[in-house]
């Protein structure tokens, strides 16, 4: 794959959902790794969107950001030039170096990347990653001690589909800070989060050891996209109300607002571009005006072409012999129905199944849930606590949610 670059990546919370879980050092659920360094004393001036009055050095940072997929955070202070932080693992991190005033100086750029995914770990969910001393260029905090080559064990094929994403996250750099006072939003609750729903029907699920799934012509998918834009309750819209339009320079003529709902801390609203009344046009990459309660925010959008970077997880219903669904087991495959490790791009799993008129049920998971609050983590095996008879079951959808915060609903039927 073409390598691109990761520079600026302090927007990976640019695609992260709703902060649904916020607060200082709030993620406190389970088995954590611990993520440690030793800041630098050497001067760089660094050079950043957030650019505050005075230069400032990589001595000047004071506490440490750490944030993920799920919109969980947590802040960790800095004493004697020395840091612990912790994080969940199974999730992908990125890492902001602030000053006392939680103003910008840098963020984590290790190996090539400036997420850090916490899958493949050396020790499990106990492993200790030693930054060891970091030091500044420009806005990247680069660490002694590459943890990709060591602490985390991602094969080459692995790292380079995470540098392959690199253009996607490069032009999000900036919505960290969309009211640009310097501070991150996401402190003070006024984050505007970006990211890309996917939804595609597939093919046909599997069943037992005599049908096996199958997946349709991939260079045929017919598939939906939706741009889902969150907020944080300080700029929640008195009238839930939310209008995009853009990109700069070429503006679309069909964005619609979709589904809207308050969430616990804000608000999540979905967009489209309705076409013929073809609702799956795409979006493509550039700066987006979000209007709340009159009052413009411009936000850097980019994306990806699922059809590339596209997991399909693939179900077999096993039935009892009463030919009652119990169990789902879940496979996954790349379109070139190659093999692929789905714990280091997966992070949640979701499964609906559907009757006639689209009847739920069963259904099991949630997606966008902080790691904090204990979430459903299966990704292969799903005993149904109450059998369903095969015969009433017309539809079902594996959703998951990536290591990066974009969601894909992938239906199934069998026909």
């Amino acid at each position: 794959m073409k390598l691109n670059s990761m520079k600026n990546l302090v927007g990976f919370v640019a695609i992260t959902i709703l902060l649904l879980s916020c607060g200082k050092n709030n993620d406190s659920y389970g088995s954590k790794v611990v993520i440690k360094g030793t800041i630098s004393s050497a001067v760089n001036v660094k050079s950043s969107k957030m650019e505050p009055a005075k230069s400032l050095f990589l001595s000047d940072t004071r506490n440490i950001l750490v944030f993920n997929s799920s919109g969980s955070y947590s802040v960790f202070s800095v004493h004697d030039s020395t840091f612990e932080s912790t994080a969940a693992p199974g999730t992908a991190i990125a890492v902001s170096f602030l000053d006392a005033d939680n103003k910008f100086i840098g963020c984590l750029h290790a190996g090539g990347l400036n997420v850090l995914p916490l899958v493949s770990l050396k020790d499990g969910d106990h492993t200790v990653i030693n930054l060891s001393t970091l030091t500044l260029d420009g806005t990247d905090v680069v660490p002694a001690n590459n943890p990709l080559e060591n602490e985390i064990g991602l094969n080459a094929n692995e790292i380079e589909w995470y540098r392959e994403l690199g253009s996607y996250y490069e032009s999000l750099s900036k919505n960290i800070d969309v009211d640009d006072d310097g501070v991150p939003d996401m402190l003070v609750k006024k984050q505007i989060l970006i990211s890309t729903h996917y939804s595609v029907s597939v093919g046909k699920w599997g069943i037992n050891n005599t049908q096996q799934p199958q997946v349709n012509d991939t260079s045929r998918f017919n598939i939906v996209y939706e741009i889902r834009v969150s907020g944080g309750s300080a700029i929640t819209p008195a009238n839930s109300s939310a209008v995009l339009t853009g990109p700069e320079g070429d503006p679309y003529a069909d964005i619609t607002q979709g589904h809207y709902s308050k969430a616990p801390d804000g608000f999540i609203a979905f967009f489209a571009r309705e076409t013929d009344n073809i609702q799956s046009l795409p979006f493509k990459k550039g700066i987006y005006t979000l209007t709340l309660d009159g009052i413009n925010y411009k936000l850097n959008y980019s994306n990806v072409c699922p059809k590339h970077f596209l997991i399909i997880p693939q179900p077999t219903f096993h039935t009892n012999a009463s030919n009652e669904v119990a169990s789902v087991s879940i496979d996954y495959e790349l379109p070139d129905h190659s093999s692929i490790n789905a714990e280091n791009f997966v992070y949640l799993v979701q499964l609906q199944i559907s009757g006639q008129n689209m009847s739920r049920l069963y259904e099991v998971g949630g997606l966008f849930t902080s790691p904090n609050t204990n979430p459903n983590v299966e990704k292969y095996n799903f005993k149904l606590p109450t059998p369903i008879p095969l015969s009433e079951i017309t539809n079902m959808s594996v959703n998951y949610q990536d290591l990066l915060g974009n969601e894909y609903d992938i239906g199934w039927n069998n026909e």
